[in-house]
């Protein structure tokens, strides 16, 4: 045989060539761990009587976004470097219009959260021009009008002092959003400075 005709050799794959593939990305702020119980608690009692899928409490700072592991952890780095605790707080339980917000709570719209968001997008993606509305979904579900109501005065039943609570953000993590809710994995966490 001939080395015009012979079968290239294929190098094995490395860690770098699997990097290459894709996944949708997201960052979370995560709350600090007595309102993460808190929320914990909450989203249980709602998912007893209305269903649907257990997640992690959070506030989406950027995504799902497109992206390399490479890139999403060199991103996200990049982004948690230096960046400081904040505060936030509470407005009121919501209900949605979509999947993933069927009933949340609304954070207000102050300088710190907003800023945070515009940091983290910044270092993620261009602008895109699209409001940010800061939330904490606690209720993921296709539920009827009625049953959001239902939903809604439950939360206020199960946590009747959600209203103005005040608590700061000190984690944020990346996290990889394909398919549905329960594959989702947690590929990073940093500790915010105070």
């Amino acid at each position: 045989m001939t080395e015009e005709n012979a079968t290239p050799l294929q190098p094995p794959q490395t860690q770098e060539d699997e990097e290459e593939e894709t996944a949708m990305y997201a960052v979370w702020a995560v709350p600090e761990d007595d309102v993460e119980d808190r929320l914990q608690r909450l989203m249980k009692g709602l998912r007893s009587e209305f269903g649907g899928p257990p997640f992690d409490p959070h506030l989406t700072l950027v995504g799902p976004f497109k992206l390399t592991a490479s890139e999403a952890k060199q991103m996200f780095k990049a982004a948690c470097e230096g960046f400081k605790a904040y505060p936030a707080t509470v407005d009121q339980v919501s209900a949605g219009t979509s999947y993933f917000q069927c009933v949340y709570v609304s954070l207000r719209h102050t300088v710190e959260v907003m800023n945070a968001a515009g940091h983290f997008m910044a270092h993620f993606k261009p602008f895109t021009g699209k409001f940010y509305v800061p939330h904490m979904s606690i209720l993921y579900g296709d539920v009827t009008e009625g049953e959001k109501k239902k939903a809604l005065e439950k939360a206020y039943t199960l946590d009747s002092s959600l209203d103005g609570l005040n608590f700061q953000i000190n984690r944020v993590a990346l996290w990889i959003t394909d398919a549905d809710v329960g594959s989702w994995v947690k590929i990073d966490e940093h500790n915010l400075i105070s």
